[in-house]
């Protein structure tokens, strides 16, 4: 995996998320629990932000660690979605960047195909991890 620190942004954001939904099956996005102030409230924000995706929810897991991040004491959910038509224009129309995918939205996407992952998103850190075939790819269109 190749490590990338410049965001991806406006109609190349756009693009790579089209690229994705071709080759990837699914998708995941991270609500850290240490961050929450009140729990029950931030889920049903998310609960809210995903109401039109909500039927593409493969599961919602408690995890200590995701591709991108290992936490030592805490944990966090992470939602786990078919990546289709509906779950392509959400990414598409929620944000406008890979980076701005934090605060307001749940952050950290995670975007694979069967159990590899293809791009790991890090928002907070300014990273993305995505599989350097993949990313030849995208930088050729």
């Amino acid at each position: 995996m190749l490590m990338i620190n410049k965001d991806v942004k406006g109609k190349r954001y756009k693009h790579l998320i089209d690229l994705l939904s071709r080759n990837c099956n699914r998708f995941a996005f991270v609500e850290n629990r240490q961050l929450m102030e009140i729990e029950e409230e931030r889920l049903a924000y998310v609960d809210d932000i995903i109401s039109d995706i909500r039927w593409h929810l493969i599961e919602r897991r408690i995890q200590k660690e995701w591709e991108t991040t290992k936490l030592l004491e805490d944990t966090a959910y992470v939602f786990y979605f078919q990546l289709n038509n509906d779950t392509t224009q959400f990414l598409k129309e929620r944000s406008n960047s890979l980076f701005d995918w934090m605060g307001n939205l749940p952050e950290d996407l995670q975007f694979y195909h069967d159990e590899k992952c293809i791009l790991a998103v890090c928002c907070h850190e300014k990273f993305f991890l995505v599989e350097e075939t993949f990313w030849d790819r995208f930088l050729l269109n």
